[in-house]
């Protein structure tokens, strides 16, 4: 259904522009940093397992404690907790900045500044996501959630290409430190912000089981259930292009390292085409979900067999826009059926199973990788997605969902 298709019509509300101003620059950072991360261990000597692991040292604490993060940011003060959350994340980056410029960086430490990384983002996550929605009236909520992953992704075309560019001249080093002077971005946009124009979330009273409450708010509703294994699946085993791209580059495209923060780039323009294009709409259905899900599958298989820089940058653009489509769909989907009251502990599950499964198919991915290669690294993903995608459509057509599912929850 279509109602202000305007996809930034948020940006009507001056607290939205100041937000996602100073959002939009530091995490032009961060992703910088992230590649800088993958391009530093390659440096030290690393393979598909090492960035496998350090991939599940920045998502393992989303893993273990996202639920709890969200139950957390559900009863917490959102404006404050993501100030403070913010400006811990940018002394992490100038540490490892520091200890990378004094030559001190291994392999070992590189893992235990990312899981410092890791800890402060599975906290800094629902708090972050969930204050963005409280900017806007609740009629807004599948607006601005779009425009939020189009920000992040949108920074992401940036970022990687910018550490592309500027490793070989000024090291990872100095990239770590960059990162963490940018978070003053967006302190100071946090600063600015108008409190009396938020729309804040009724809290409900504290409950001694807020993380199974917020299980259960999904669980019991059988199309979301299906949604959510879906879901699941492909996040472990699809969404690991961290450690199958720089397998790829190296193996497939014979290029150079700095290839892989160019593959990004280009997966990051397709995030943005797809986030803007679910922005347009008020409601979501589950057609969506699956067909980004057919999207992926696709895509992920095609860029596993190229053999070309132009040919794989050529790929990675619709494979972004399917991502972008499935998790922002699969997140719109569960927030409508939902009562906004768990916002945070939602949107934590989502998180929890999309980004945090990554220690589970990071270091797997990283094995198939060395192993078998660097087309398999790629290729099992895809051949995951579209079993789970098929026998999801398959279960869900066999459903009577109008006795089971529910009223759904304002939007």
């Amino acid at each position: 259904r279509l109602a202000d298709t305007n996809p930034l019509r948020s940006f009507r509300e001056p607290n939205v522009r100041i937000f996602f101003g100073g959002l939009v620059i530091s995490a032009m950072g961060t992703w910088a940093q992230t590649a800088a991360v993958v391009l530093l261990i390659r440096e030290l000597g690393g393979g598909g397992l090492e960035l496998g692991i350090a991939t599940a040292c920045q998502y393992l604490p989303l893993l273990l404690l996202g639920l709890y993060a969200g139950a957390v940011a559900d009863h917490a003060n959102r404006h404050r907790l993501t100030i403070v959350l913010q400006f811990a994340m940018g002394l992490q980056a100038l540490a490892l900045g520091i200890v990378t410029l004094a030559g001190q960086a291994t392999i070992p430490i590189v893992y235990g500044l990312v899981l410092v990384f890791g800890l402060l983002s599975a906290f800094d996550n629902p708090s972050r996501r969930t204050f963005a929605t409280e900017l806007v009236p609740s009629d807004q909520l599948a607006n601005i959630l779009a425009l939020n992953t189009s920000v992040m992704t949108g920074a992401r075309i940036v970022g990687p290409a910018a550490a592309a560019l500027l490793v070989g001249v000024i090291g990872t080093g100095w990239l770590f430190v960059i990162n963490g002077v940018s978070f003053l971005a967006f302190l100071l946009a946090m600063a600015r912000i108008d409190p009396s124009r938020f729309h804040p979330i009724e809290r409900r009273p504290r409950s001694e089981t807020p993380v199974r409450d917020g299980l259960r708010a999904v669980w019991t509703v059988p199309s979301l259930r299906i949604a959510l294994v879906v879901f699941a699946l492909v996040a472990t085993f699809a969404y690991n292009y961290l450690v199958g791209f720089p397998l790829l580059v190296s193996d497939r495209l014979d290029a150079d390292d700095a290839v892989f923060g160019w593959l990004l780039s280009a997966m990051s323009v397709g995030n943005v085409v797809g986030s803007l294009t679910l922005a347009r709409l008020t409601i979501v259905s589950e057609r969506w979900l699956y067909g980004a899900g057919v999207g992926i599958f696709v895509t992920l298989t095609a860029i596993s067999f190229t053999t070309s820089v132009p040919a794989a940058m050529l790929v990675a653009v619709p494979m972004g826009m399917s991502f972008s489509i499935f998790v922002n769909s699969a997140t719109l989907i569960i927030q409508q059926r939902t009562d906004p009251q768990m916002r945070s502990r939602v949107l934590a599950l989502t998180s929890v199973l999309f980004l945090g499964s990554t220690p589970i198919g990071g270091p797997i991915t990283g094995v198939v990788g060395d192993l078998l290669g660097a087309v398999w690294a790629n290729l099992y993903g895809a051949l995951i997605t579209g079993a789970a995608v098929g026998v999801g459509v398959l279960m869900r057509r066999r459903q009577v969902t109008l006795p089971t599912d529910g009223p759904t929850a304002p939007s």
